[in-house]
């Protein structure tokens, strides 16, 4: 049974990941988070403060404006100051250019190109706001799918195993 600070944790992480990542909502990062928040997944690399999470999220939306990942498979998973969730989603490539990857871009506008992956996060909490949020994401099935990196070889693509 989780304790009274992981039941505040897992309600924090629920609200934030459903507005921030589903609605791509970049506001409820002034609610939810501390002001020297990190936000920080391999494929774009960390960002600092709330603003700066705030426009990654923006930027994001314009390039993919139907962005949106959701709770896959598991319960969100807390333990003192952390909690642990696995996630799925992804959008289409309609809006306008992107260049915020580690590898390669999309250097025109509505591309079409869609990408579809899942990860895991890593929240930390203090005093009921989010102090850091680490991913480990299918970085590489996502920039497969978007035709920056060579493809998976035949019978090796990526399956879920279970409904999104």
């Amino acid at each position: 049974m989780p304790t009274p600070e992981e039941q505040k944790n897992l309600a924090v992480i629920s609200e934030y990941f459903s507005e921030y990542w589903g609605k791509a909502n970049p506001e409820i990062v002034d609610k939810l988070c501390a002001d020297n928040f990190v936000i920080n997944y391999p494929m774009h690399g960390p960002r600092y403060g709330k603003e700066a999470a705030k426009n990654m999220l923006a930027e994001f939306k314009g390039a993919f404006p139907n962005i949106s990942f959701h709770a896959y498979q598991h319960p969100l998973i807390a333990s003192g100051p952390y909690v642990v969730g696995r996630w799925i989603g992804g959008g289409t490539h309609t809006g306008v250019a992107f260049s915020d990857f580690v590898v390669g871009e999309l250097a025109t506008s509505n591309t079409g190109k869609k990408m579809f992956f899942s990860g895991i996060t890593i929240f930390t909490l203090k005093d009921g706001k989010i102090v850091d949020e680490t991913g480990e994401e299918g970085a590489l099935t996502a920039l497969q799918q978007l035709g920056l990196v060579k493809g998976p070889n035949v019978g090796k693509e990526v399956k879920y195993l279970h409904d999104n």
